[in-house]
């Protein structure tokens, strides 16, 4: 991907993030599932790692930076949902804060980060062809 849309792609996440964080959220039916909200919470976090990692690491013209980029990814997720969860309290009535949201966004970050672990030699091999061909 080019740099430029790996940074339109980690806007328009981030954007989402925000949005989903600060917004009055209003369902049609209600649904009333025992820690739906916090798998969300992991579920969304988990992306959001992933795109913030993608950014990082194949948006350079070197292929050496995977724990490097894994660890600014993770960072910036982690303390974007501390941020969002103080936002949440101090710009809106309608949301408050939770410090389980905090954990279960945390869960979703280190779900990423093992995760790509898993595969960063194929993520290396692929980033080495990308820059071999350019």
């Amino acid at each position: 991907m080019e740099r430029k849309t790996l940074f339109v792609l980690v806007l328009l996440y981030t954007g989402l993030i925000t949005w989903a964080s600060l917004a009055r959220l209003v369902l049609p039916v209600k649904v009333n599932v025992q820690g739906g909200d916090k798998v969300g919470h992991l579920i969304a976090y988990f992306i959001f790692t992933i795109v913030w990692f993608t950014f990082f690491f194949f948006r350079d013209r070197n292929d050496v930076y995977f724990n490097q980029s894994l660890i600014k990814a993770s960072a910036i997720c982690f303390f974007y949902g501390i941020l969002m969860e103080l936002l949440q309290t101090l710009l809106t009535s309608y949301r408050s804060s939770e410090w389980y949201d905090v954990l279960a966004n945390t869960s979703g970050i280190i779900f990423a980060v093992f995760f790509l672990k898993v595969f960063e030699n194929k993520l290396v091999r692929i980033n080495k062809m990308r820059l071999s061909v350019n």
